[in-house]
């Protein structure tokens, strides 16, 4: 049985649809996204009708046993000449810039049956392509003529998922900073979804739940799944890892962070996976990469 990747779906013995959020100690974990119901859209692969389960009530081991298995990698494959208008532009911006078409994935409702192609959700795979698509970023933009996360995106986003936080967490900062996301004229926002397959798996907590204070010194990686940013805690270099959707490019280097997570002194990793853990930023930088320590750069492809 093929292994399960971040951002596979799972069709369970129930015909549920799960995604894989990720994947901790070497098991994958997610939740229930689409449920069967006789009031929802028309799944075209099941034949059922479903509904979106926005009220999940937290992260649990995918199922083992499973009908099938979507990869959004092999989907893309398949499916990339199906892509019509922006989205086609799209990934013949990223073929432009470097990125390769076994390196590219479609997950989100497209994925797994739905007739969804108004906003296509797509995965990059690759640390050296993450970087592509940093050096190109405005490029992508002037190329598709879109823009950036706009100020009505942002609080729209905040005031969306809010509820779903600690009211100490700056979570429209956060938000703000979805320097990756392309924002189309009718509202819809494409983030993609970077993903290290070396690194997809982060390890089980073993330290102590606390609040610490941080300075970041390598943050872009937090635009990847899972997050990683790198940081000064007591003199000493920490791993913050997260699984939080929501807290995509939450590190810039030279930001000071009030952080409250899984502390683990002994192995220096500071672990974001609950809803309850957050950010509070004490100095906001607007620096995302330091150039001059770069150690994975990738030459500037294209200019704007």
């Amino acid at each position: 049985m093929k292994e399960i990747e971040l951002l596979d779906y799972v069709l369970d013995y129930d015909d549920n649809f799960w995604i894989v959020n990720n994947i901790t100690g070497g098991v994958a974990k997610g939740y229930i996204v689409y449920r069967v119901s006789d009031e929802g859209k028309l799944n075209h692969i099941t034949g059922k009708r479903y509904i979106k389960d926005n009220d999940n009530k937290g992260i649990f081991e995918v199922p083992k046993e499973y009908k099938r298995l979507f990869n959004p990698r092999e989907f893309y494959i398949n499916n990339k000449f199906n892509l019509e208008g922006v989205w086609l532009d799209y990934v013949s911006v990223l073929n432009e810039i470097g990125i390769d078409d076994k390196d590219i994935g479609i997950f989100g409702s497209y994925l797994i049956g739905f007739d969804v192609t108004k906003d296509v959700d797509f995965s990059i795979y690759g640390k050296d392509n993450l970087y592509k698509y940093y050096d190109n970023i405005e490029y992508i933009k002037k190329k598709l003529n879109v823009s950036s996360i706009s100020e009505e995106h942002a609080e729209y986003q905040y005031n969306k998922h809010k509820v779903k936080f600690s009211e100490k967490c700056d979570l429209k900062e956060i938000v703000s900073r979805n320097w990756s996301g392309i924002e189309l004229d009718n509202g819809v926002l494409s983030t993609p979804r970077f993903i290290d397959l070396e690194n997809m798996s982060i390890p089980n907590k073993c330290g102590v739940d606390r609040e610490v204070e941080v300075k970041v010194t390598e943050g872009l990686s937090t635009a990847m799944l899972p997050r990683v940013a790198i940081v000064k805690y007591n003199d000493e270099e920490y791993k913050v890892l997260s699984t939080l959707w929501k807290f995509q490019s939450f590190a810039h280097v030279d930001d000071v962070c009030r952080i409250y997570g899984n502390v683990d002194e002994e192995r220096k990793v500071i672990i974001l996976d609950d809803n309850k853990y957050y950010i509070n930023y004490l100095i906001k930088s607007s620096k995302i990469v330091d150039d001059s320590v770069r150690n994975d750069a990738v030459f500037l492809l294209k200019e704007v």
